[in-house]
């Protein structure tokens, strides 16, 4: 069970990092501010689902990563 926990943990460990790699900086927003930017309303949009998805993803990863640490802890 031991042994599960762990492979588990270095699983939603990675899933993590590349959720949080994949999010854009927040600098992003004010570059494109100053320089005017040209997205459309679309392109704004299907932006803010992708890191709203991604914030999710390391929510849950998070929660699930105290969850299996303290589980690995009371083995």
């Amino acid at each position: 069970m031991r042994t599960f926990l762990v492979v588990l943990l270095v699983i939603v460990s990675l899933t993590m990092i590349v959720a949080i790699m994949l999010q854009p900086t927040k600098s992003d927003g004010i570059n494109s501010l100053i320089s005017g930017g040209n997205q459309n309303y679309f392109a704004k949009n299907r932006i803010k689902t992708r890191e709203t998805m991604l914030a999710r993803i390391t929510v849950v990863t998070s929660v699930l990563f105290a969850i299996i640490v303290m589980a690995i802890n009371l083995m």
